[in-house]
């Protein structure tokens, strides 16, 4: 991670759960949210090309709807505690897509309640 970004690699892309041991590290003293953002609305991206990947995201277990905005609610108790919440990667239908280097942009920021 440099400057708060991150580039996550899911390698050839494989319908279903992509192989990255992938964690959102959250220190807190009270209730958060996590708020999540997709630039493509879930789909991963062939360059400027009009050619999709689809695929899904869950953090902590709880599924993120890609297609605008999302905000998940993080643990309900207040007080000190780290948690290392998941990430998992759900990568939809790979067939009949053209070779290359898919992308997306996903933004996650985590605030205060």
């Amino acid at each position: 991670m440099q400057d708060g970004h991150a580039v996550v690699d899911l390698g050839e892309l494989r319908t279903g759960v992509a192989p990255v041991p992938l964690q959102l590290r959250v220190n807190s003293t009270g209730r958060y949210d996590v708020s999540v953002s997709s630039a493509n609305s879930g789909r991963l991206r062939l360059g400027s090309s009009e050619w999709y990947v689809p695929y899904s995201v869950a953090i902590g277990g709880n599924s993120v709807n890609l297609l605008g905005p999302s905000t998940i609610a993080g643990s309900p108790e207040s007080g000190f505690r780290r948690e290392a919440l998941p990430i998992q990667f759900v990568i939809g239908d790979v067939s009949n897509r053209r070779a290359g280097t898919y992308s997306d942009v996903l933004s996650i920021s985590v605030t205060a309640r």
